[in-house]
C-alpha cells in the first residue's frame, strides 16, 4: 500500500467511532514478528510463494517492513499488511477475515463504485489480488461492503450513475437451486453448492431435473454469484449433463504439495441422474462465480458440452483451491483463511474464458442477451 493510501486510510479512521474497530488493542513488534513466523509455517511450500512474482516480493517486503517497524501499529494496519501478502496469490480463498474487526451497524453507508478499487483510497487494500479481473474484484468488494463500510467511512462524494446492476434475486430457491420457465428456454439457477442439508439437495435436484426433462427446451445454467461449495453436489449436476464415461479427468493434491503429488478424484455425486440430458446448454457466469462453479464449467467445456457467457469470474480456468481453513495468528489474534486443497480438471480452456473483465462489464446485461440469442438459435443447427 502506498504512503498516500496509508495516509488517507489513517485520516479516515481518525474520524471513525471506536466501535468500528471493535476497540482492538495495538499490535507490538514482537507480536507482529510472531505472526510472520506463523504465516511462514502455515504457507510453507506454497507454489505461489516459490514463483516469486513481483507482486509477491513487493508485498512480502511491505509485510516485513511493517513487522520490524518500531513501536505499535493498529490491528487494522497490520491486517492490511498481512492481507497484502496473502492476496498476491490471486486466490480469493486467501485473505484476512477483516469482518472480525468490523463491529457495529453500518447504518446508511453505501458503497461508491468509483472508489472501491481506487489504489489511493482506503478500501482497495482489502480487495482480492490485483491479478483477478477488475469486475470480479469490484463484485467481491460490493458483496462484502457491509463490513468494509464499517471499517472505513465512505468518501463525501456519490455518483449514482455508476451503480452496478447484479443478477436479480431468484424466488423459490431450495437447497440453492431453482428452475425458471422463460418460454423458449429454461433457466436452472444454482446459487451455490452448499445450501441446505444433503436430503434437501437431493429433493431439489430431482425436482429441478424433472422440470428440465419435461420441458424439453434449451437450458441456461445460471451460475452467477455461485462462490462454490461441495464436490458431491457439483458432481451431481455434472451427471445430469455428461455420462460418467465422458467425465474429464479430475485431479487433486494438497494445496502446498508439489506438482507430482496429484491423485485422481473419483466420481462422488450426492445424487446421480438416471441418464444425461441432451438439451442444448449455455452457462452464464459473473464476477462472483468461483471455485466449484468454475470446476463444473471446466468439465462441461472440456467435452464441448456448453457455450459460456457472462463476465470474467472470480477464478481462473483449469483449477482452483478449495476446502479453506481458518488460522488465528498468535501475535495479533487476526484470523486468516488459507485453502488446503488444489483441484484441476483436464481439458479446461488454456487462455482464460474469453469474457470481458472490466468493471463496465458488470453494468451491462452481463452476457444475458448473447446467451439467449445462442439458445434460441440452437434449433438452426443440423441434427446430430
Amino acid at each position: 500500500m502506498s504512503l498516500r493510501c496509508l495516509a488517507v486510510l489513517l485520516w479516515a479512521l481518525s474520524f471513525a467511532p471506536a466501535w468500528e474497530l471493535g476497540a482492538q488493542a495495538p499490535v507490538g513488534a514482537q507480536q507482529r514478528q510472531a505472526d510472520v513466523q506463523a504465516l511462514d509455517s502455515i504457507l510453507s511450500g506454497a507454489k505461489w510463494l516459490c514463483a516469486g512474482g513481483v507482486d509477491v516480493l513487493s508485498s512480502r517486503d511491505a509485510l516485513l517492513e511493517r513487522a520490524y517497524k518500531a513501536g505499535d501499529v493498529s490491528v487494522l494496519e497490520w491486517g492490511q499488511a498481512v492481507h497484502g501478502w496473502l492476496r498476491s496469490a490471486n486466490d480469493p480463498h486467501m485473505r484476512v477475515r477483516f469482518e472480525d474487526l468490523a463491529r457495529g451497524d453500518a447504518g446508511t453507508l453505501a458503497a461508491v463504485p468509483s472508489g472501491l478499487l481506487d489504489r489511493q483510497g482506503p478500501w482497495e487494500c482489502m480487495a482480492p489480488g490485483r491479478g483477478i479481473a477488475e469486475g470480479a474484484r469490484w463484485a467481491w468488494m460490493e458483496k462484502t461492503w457491509p463490513w468494509v463500510g464499517r471499517l472505513c467511512p465512505p468518501a463525501d462524494h456519490r455518483d449514482s450513475s455508476e451503480e452496478i446492476q447484479g443478477a436479480d434475486p431468484v424466488p423459490g430457491l431450495s437447497a440453492g437451486m431453482a428452475v425458471m420457465d422463460h418460454g423458449a428456454f429454461m433457466r436452472w439457477v444454482i446459487s451455490d453448492f452448499s445450501s441446505g442439508s444433503p436430503s434437501a439437495f437431493r429433493r431439489s435436484f430431482r425436482k429441478c431435473t424433472r422440470q428440465l426433462r419435461r420441458a424439453g427446451l434449451p437450458v441456461m445454467l445460471d451460475l452467477r454469484g455461485n462462490l462454490g461449495g461441495y464436490r458431491t453436489r457439483r458432481h451431481a449436476v455434472l451427471s445430469f449433463w455428461l455420462a460418467l464415461d465422458r467425465w474429464p479427468q479430475e485431479r487433486e493434491r494438497g494445496w502446498t504439495s508439489g506438482e507430482g503429488e496429484f491423485e485422481t478424484v473419483p466420481a462422488t455425486p450426492l445424487v446421480r441422474a438416471n441418464r444425461p440430458s441432451g438439451a442444448n446448454l449455455a452457462i452464464l457466469v459473473d464476477g462472483l462465480s468461483f471455485s466449484a462453479s468454475l470446476l463444473l464449467v471446466d468439465a462441461l467445456y472440456s467435452r464441448d458440452r456448453t457455450a459460456l457467457f457472462g463476465v470474467a469470474p472470480l477464478g481462473f480456468p483449469g483449477g482452483c483451491s478449495g476446502s479453506p481453513e481458518d488460522h488465528v495468528l498468535p501475535g495479533s489474534g487476526l484470523r486468516i483463511t488459507v485453502p488446503t486443497l488444489y483441484t484441476e480438471v483436464a481439458g479446461a480452456p488454456e487462455d482464460g474464458y474469453g469474457l470481458e473483465g472490466g468493471v463496465n462489464a458488470m453494468g451491462t446485461d452481463g452476457g444475458w442477451s448473447a446467451a439467449v440469442r445462442w439458445l434460441l438459435s440452437s434449433d438452426l443447427a443440423a441434427p446430430r
